[in-house]
Parts: structure tokens; C-alpha cells; sequence
């Protein structure tokens, strides 16, 4: 049985590309020496709390704590989550991180992330001042008019 010179070529094609993209994997391989850990712990509790943290020779660290909120309750078990971690990053600048993830999901802190500008002076005067008016009483809406059907009379 002979293999048309269609399907040589997409065979390959598909070894050159295996090839290429396992060429690519290998590039990113770490280099140097593995770097120690110099501190680790670990702890799962059978109630759903736990704790780890752990610390490189070269700076990284992370920790993290947890626990179920609201635990036994069905429709309102949440799990939250405490944590942070630090490192220094190419450019010899120190960056932490520390963050919370609860039932208002994953709210994150640290000086590198950027944030909004400021809400203006002025704006922020106007929606309080528009919150200590009183409110306007409910209306029903108006009723629209309803043409009636009119009547010609002959005399």
C-alpha cells in the first residue's frame, strides 16, 4: 500500500511540528542550581483549616491560612483564604503581595498593582449632598388618555 504525497506531507508537517513545539518546552528549562528551601510547613486540619508557608534561599517567600466559614450550614459554607507572598523582581525592586478570598471573592493588595485616580473632590461633595436630600414620595404613573369612540349623529 502506497501513502499519497498528500498525507507524506501532513505526516510531516506534524513531526516537524511535535518537534518544534518540544524544542520550545526544552528552551524554558531552569537554569542554574535549584534553589533551597529554607523553610516549609504544612498543616490540613479535617475540618477544612489549614496553613502552609515556605521560604527560598533567594528571597521568595509565601504564606497562606484557611478555614471554612459558616461551616455545616448547606447554602452558606464559604471558604476563606488569607495569604501573601514576596519576592524581588529582575530589577532589584521588592514586591509583596498579600490578599483575601472569602464569599466576596479575590481581593488582592500590594504596592505594584495599580489602582484607580482618585474619585474628584466635587463629585464626591455632589453624591452626598444628593444622598441627604430627602426622596421624592413614590408616584403611580399617570394615567394615559384613552380615546373614547365617538358618535356621529345625523339630524
Amino acid at each position: 500500500m502506497t501513502v499519497p504525497p498528500v498525507a507524506q506531507f501532513v505526516a510531516l508537517f506534524a513531526v516537524i511540528a511535535v518537534a518544534s513545539a518540544i524544542g520550545e518546552y526544552h528552551h524554558h528549562e531552569p537554569t542554574g542550581a535549584p534553589i533551597k528551601i529554607i523553610h516549609s510547613e504544612s498543616y490540613h486540619g479535617h475540618d477544612g483549616a489549614y496553613k502552609f508557608g515556605y521560604e527560598s534561599a533567594n528571597g521568595i517567600s509565601a504564606q497562606e491560612q484557611g478555614f471554612v466559614k459558616n461551616a455545616g450550614s448547606k447554602d452558606h459554607e464559604v471558604q476563606v483564604a488569607h495569604g501573601s507572598f514576596s519576592y524581588t523582581d529582575p530589577h532589584g525592586h521588592p514586591v509583596s503581595l498579600s490578599y483575601v478570598a472569602d464569599e466576596h471573592g479575590f481581593q488582592a493588595k500590594g504596592s505594584h498593582i495599580p489602582t484607580p485616580p482618585p474619585v474628584p473632590k466635587e463629585l464626591v461633595d455632589a453624591y452626598a449632598k444628593a444622598a441627604s436630600q430627602p426622596q421624592a414620595p413614590h408616584h403611580e404613573e399617570p394615567q394615559h388618555y384613552v380615546p373614547q369612540p365617538s358618535y356621529k349623529h345625523s339630524y
